[in-house]
């Protein structure tokens, strides 16, 4: 019996060590597995850390629990006092346990009230537990006492408070946790439901713990095999990591580097073909090593295109591309044996901080497995960084070559200067026989003075009369400069009483002809330009009048620079042949070979004689035909011949007509009309320039002016007298002043295009393309992809091109000969028919942000391989044929949503409406617009704030911006805004119009195929130009004519006008007004003229950065200057042309757009 009862005990014993020590060595085992899990977690999330301490503190508290309860039992069963250790060390230590529990937890109230219970249930458990220990030592009947099953019903009920306890924090983790891999995930779950199921089944089983133990012990064992498993995937990635370090380590050249690399990816994952690509200064993906192709795949080119195919598509992604079941024409493998097609492959970026600078492309037989993909993904970092070490290496060869080249030129200019050392002391050697010989001359020039001073005293006697003649010429003089300074004051006067009424005359005749408000007739229009014509005419006089007042007073300045004759030509071909063509005469213009290409004169003095003889010649040949011949002359220069077959000139006539205010036909019924100005003016520029005019002609025969340069203009030629000047020859008299605006002719393009073929059945791509090898490049390349092409080497022609074949797409540059690209851009969006033309940019220079916010679609700077050029054409096309626009509305306001929306909403237009800019970044991450309309107050965030937002954060693309708001915005405000979008509109009663104008030109829609009510919307927005529109003018002039006119003229443009009448009223006005944007300053004034008014403005420090346009008569050449250095920014002549008004305008007021 005895021996039973110990064989049960041992039994018993064994079964208790057993379902004990095996959950604590779990337990033990589980304890690590959870710190490393913990640690892993830690790098994805801080809540995960959190949970992960719940359930280990719940677990803990199970075990304090399970400790207690074995202990009680061990004691309860034996009696012995040892068994009670377990339970008196648990049980102050799990309450503890518990509260740490409930502080962990305070953030989930159902957890906190779970905890309550679980606090609850363990106190009335602990006194059940000393109950029982108390009835064991006093010999009472316990047993009956753990019959009932009241303590199991306290266990069981703390066991599942715990059970839901830790499953709910499970669930939180789950949540927590959704990025975390799976494997790691699953190996969590599989340790909580195993410590789970462990503690069930030591509660409910009993005995059969050793069956549960069992099935669990295997499954441990499984988990420890795939743990294993890990670390031996873990131990050979890293054991590729460093052996391919080893192959990348030392001083490699990329193909060495790229050769290494391949070679251990062939031996390590059994790659059978591939090749690395680096990218290059270029950004292209050039080839620098191959493994295993054929001899047709090594003979291909080894630059890659970084636009199109897997590379590129590995480059813009940023990650590893995975191909299986590889095309026919993937690269081929070859062999002795034979060749063949890679079963699969992979594409692998290199990557160094952030940066993608090369690309690794692998061929398999096999079919790919993950640790495959998982090691390139390991090494793509340190294999970039080899690449950037590699090209690093590379370019510091290079510059130590470089280096030593110059070390080896210093070395030889070290040598050169030695021997010229050499020979200047050789020199000095020479000098000093010199001075000895010279020293004996000086001798023999000194006995020879003493017979010159004889002479000497001679001369003093006659100095002594000419002294006195020289008192009476100076005398004379003093009388003459006096009669000069009358008359330039005369000039000054004369010239600002003339053009003082003729500006006001001019400015309201030209508002007049344009008929902004259309409510003139077509003939009261003519008039209008009748008198606008004249007041011209009335100008040029006037201008004669005072060159030749300049001329005779010494006092024309002569500007000369290098001036390109084939250039000269040209334009004047241009501006002549369609004259020529209106009388129906033959013009010609001929530059003879040996001609040089450029000479050194005043080109606009040149231009201005030379357009008076072809004026002449035109004017006075009714049938025949007139020509220019330039040739060279030895001895004399550059000859320009204008011939005609006109009336000619009688001999007796060539000597007077190049006299002022002189003509052929003095009588006043002359058939041709003239001031008889022109001639004069051009015999005294010739004279001035070094040349001469020499003219040969007979009645009835036709003339021939010659007009003789030098190559290169002789500066002592300004110090002539004009009034000395005789005229050797005669001319006829000058014909009026040429329409350069109206007359001048696009130069032929240098190689013929496809105008003629218009009109075209194919896409048309006009080339605005100043340099004729570039436009030649475009050209061909338009023809290649199937477009017709039209080519133009000037703003203007290009304009003119455009405006009548309304080309598809424009190709432009920015340095044209005649106007920047930016201002055909802007002409192009000004003019209707032509604003919906899809622009995009090729130049030299790198003005994007201005191209891109005037309406361009794109922009390139040269030079430009043939894959950018095709992408621009890509580009172009994708424009083209976009069906749907789409327009981002970020607006929180409602009812301004929808009028919007309806405002500029069409068929073709998707617009993607939204209240947050939250919102707005989320689409903008995912998707294109082509146009974006942002109100600045948002609920979430300013429009400014999430204007700086797209620019630091990752967005598809950065769209053209239109801010539509309500408030009214500070300077600083504007400027601010102005980084992000130059179309700022504040909502107004023309904010609509305005708004629709701005979305219409960053859609580059059709303005004809609009609503007649929307095209009617978009002239009224245009007829108030946007750069006025708001700004606030001062205008001060003591004349009310030129208030009036010029008031007029800006208030059409939407100017706001101060008026001030002197000087003193400018600065009262400027007082009064804190916000004027500009000055228009006349300079002759009552009370205070404008040189005093713009220096006391300028010793305002809060007016020094006010624009200030000085406006005056030009009588005198020194205005200008005087003008500039009293502190204004700019000048202006009267009579004011009012598009230069409006241009000068436009440079100095801020460049913004508003409503």
């Amino acid at each position: 019996m005895i021996q039973a009862a110990t064989m049960d005990q041992r039994s018993f014993r064994k079964l208790l060590s057993r379902n004990i020590g095996l959950p604590l060595g779990v337990g033990l085992l589980g304890a690590v597995a959870f710190v490393a899990v913990i640690n892993y977690l830690l790098s994805a999330m801080q809540w995960v850390e959190h949970t992960d301490r719940v359930i280990g503190n719940a677990n803990e508290t199970v075990k304090l629990s399970i400790d207690m309860e074995t202990g009680m039992r061990g004691f309860l069963i034996t009696g012995d006092e040892r068994f009670l250790d377990p339970y008196e060390v648990a049980k102050p230590r799990i309450l503890g346990s518990l509260q740490s529990l409930r502080s962990m937890v305070e953030d989930n109230p159902q957890q906190v009230d779970r905890i309550d219970r679980l606090m609850a249930l363990q106190q009335a458990w602990n006194d059940f537990g000393n109950e029982m220990i108390s009835l064991r030592r006093s010999q009472g009947d316990y047993q009956a006492s753990i019959g009932n099953g009241r303590g199991k019903r306290i266990t069981d009920e703390i066991r599942k408070e715990f059970d839901d306890l830790i499953i709910t924090e499970q669930q939180l983790r789950m949540a927590r946790n959704e990025k975390v891999s799976a494997v790691t995930v699953t190996a969590i779950s599989a340790f909580v439901l195993f410590i789970v199921g462990l503690s069930a089944l030591l509660a409910y089983l009993g005995r059969r713990d050793l069956l549960a133990l069992s099935a669990n012990y295997a499954e441990n064992l499984q988990a420890q095999q795939r743990s294993a498993q890990r670390l031996e995937h873990q131990a050979w990635l890293r054991t590729g990591q460093t052996q391919l370090t080893q192959q990348v380590l030392g001083q490699l050249t990329l193909p060495m580097l790229g050769e290494n690399i391949l070679r251990f990816f062939a031996s390590y994952l059994g790659s059978v073909v591939g090749a690395v690509y680096v990218r290059d200064e270029h950004g292209r993906l050039v080839r620098v090593a191959c493994y295993g192709l054929s001899t047709e795949e090594q003979a291909r080119e080894q630059i890659e295109s970084d636009h199109h195919g897997l590379l590129a598509q590995a480059v813009r992604e940023g990650r590893l591309l995975r191909l299986e079941e590889l095309p026919e024409d993937f690269y081929r493998l070859s062999s002795g044996l034979g060749s063949g097609l890679p079963r699969s492959a992979l594409l692998m970026p290199a990557t160094e901080d952030g940066q993608i600078n090369g690309v690794i492309e692998l061929g398999f037989l096999r079919p790919l497995q993950e640790r495959d993909e998982e090691l390139l993904e390991r090494v793509g970092g340190n294999l970039g960084m080899s690449i950037e070490s590699a090209r690093y290496r590379q370019r510091l060869q290079e510059v130590l070559a470089e280096t030593q080249q110059l070390n080896e030129e210093l070395q030889v200019q070290q040598e050169e200067l030695k021997t010229a050392n050499e020979e200047l002391e050789e020199q000095s050697r020479v000098l000093k026989e010199s001075q000895a010989h010279l020293e004996t001359q000086q001798a023999e020039l000194e006995q020879t003075n003493e017979q010159l001073s004889e002479r000497t005293d001679a001369l003093d006697r006659k100095n002594d009369e000419l002294s006195q003649a020289q008192l009476e010429l100076q005398a004379r003089a003093d009388d003459l400069q006096r009669s000069s300074k009358y008359k330039s004051e005369f000039l000054a006067n004369m010239s600002h009483e003339l053009r003082t009424p003729l500006n006001s005359s001019l400015i309201l005749a030209k508002l007049l002809a344009e008929n902004g408000e259309g409510n003139l007739s077509e003939e009261q229009v003519k008039f209008a330009e009748s008198i606008y014509s004249a007041g011209n005419d009335l100008l040029n006089l006037i201008n004669d009048i005072l060159d030749i007042a300049k001329v005779e007073a010494g006092k024309l300045e002569v500007r000369p620079e290098t001036t390109q004759v084939e250039r000269l030509v040209e334009g004047l071909r241009g501006m002549f042949q369609p004259l020529a063509g209106h009388k129906g005469l033959a013009f010609e213009v001929k530059v003879e070979p040996q001609v040089p290409v450029t000479l050194f004169t005043d080109r606009q003095r040149l231009e201005q004689i030379l357009k008076n003889l072809l004026s002449n010649a035109l004017k006075f040949t009714e049938r025949g035909q007139v020509s220019m011949n330039v040739s060279f002359q030895a001895g004399s220069g550059i000859v320009f011949a204008v011939r005609d077959t006109g009336i000619g000139i009688a001999a007796d006539q060539q000597q007077a007509i190049f006299g002022a205010f002189h003509q052929v036909d003095g009588t006043s019924n002359r058939r041709y009309g003239g001031t008889g100005l022109g001639l004069s003016i051009s015999r005294d520029l010739a004279h001035l320039l070094g040349g001469q005019i020499n003219v040969d002609s007979s009645p009835g025969q036709g003339s021939v002016f010659s007009l003789i340069l030098p190559e290169r203009y002789a500066a002592e030629a300004e110090d002539i007298e004009p009034q000395s000047l005789r005229p050797a020859v005669d001319a006829l008299p000058p014909a009026p002043q040429v329409p350069l605006a109206a007359t001048v002719m696009r130069p032929a393009p240098a190689f013929a295009d496809d105008r003629e073929r218009a009109p075209f059945d194919t896409r048309c791509i006009l080339v605005i393309e100043d340099e004729p090898n570039f436009a030649r490049i475009l050209f061909d390349l338009a023809h290649e992809l199937g477009y017709s092409c039209l080519v133009a080497h000037g703003a203007d022609e290009g304009f003119e091109l455009a405006a009548q074949y309304i080309p598809d797409a424009i190709l432009l540059d920015m340095r044209l000969p005649d106007h920047s690209g930016l201002t055909v851009l802007q002409r192009l969006k000004e003019q209707a028919s032509t604003r919906h033309i899809p622009v995009h940019i090729i130049s030299v220079e790198d003005r994007v942000e201005a191209a891109m916010h005037m309406g361009a679609v794109g922009y390139a700077v040269k030079p430009t391989s043939r894959e950018e050029l095709k992408e621009v054409f890509a580009r172009l096309e994708a424009k083209l044929t976009q069906k749907l626009k789409h327009i981002l509305l970020v607006e929180d306001d409602d009812l301004q949503r929808e009028s919007i929306a309806r405002l500029i909403g069409d068929d073709d237009v998707e617009i993607t409406a939204v209240a947050m800019a939250q919102d707005a970044l989320a689409l903008l991450r995912q998707n294109i617009y082509d146009c974006m309309i942002i109100d600045l107050k948002l609920p979430d965030m300013l429009g400014n704030e999430l204007l700086k937002r797209m620019t630091a954060e990752d967005i598809r693309a950065f769209p053209p911006v239109i801010v539509y708001t309500g408030r009214n915005l500070t300077r600083e405000e504007e400027a601010d805004l102005l980084k992000y979008s130059r179309s700022i509109i504040i909502k107004g009663a023309r904010s609509p119009e305005r708004l629709l104008d701005e979305v219409t030109l960053f859609l580059h829609k059709v303005e004809s195929q609009l609503s007649n009510e929307r095209q009617r919307m978009l002239k009224t927005a245009r007829s108030r130009d946007k750069v006025f529109e708001g700004r606030k003018v001062l205008l001060v002039d003591d004349d009310v004519r030129n208030i009036f006119a010029l008031t007029s003229a800006l208030e059409h443009k939407g100017a706001i006008v101060e008026i001030g009448r002197n000087g003193r009223e400018a600065i009262e006005r400027l007082e009064q007004h804190d916000d004027i944007d500009l000055v228009l300053m006349d300079v002759m004034m009552p009370e205070m003229d404008g040189f005093e008014a713009t220096r006391l403005i300028r010793q305002q420090p809060r007016w020094r950065k006010l624009p200030i346009i000085a406006v005056t008569a030009k009588a005198m050449k020194d205005d200008q200057q005087r003008c500039l250095q009293a502190g204004a920014n700019d000048y202006l002549a009267k009579p004011i042309d009012l598009d230069r008004l409006f241009s000068l305008i436009r440079v100095w007021l801020p460049q913004l757009e508003r409503i």
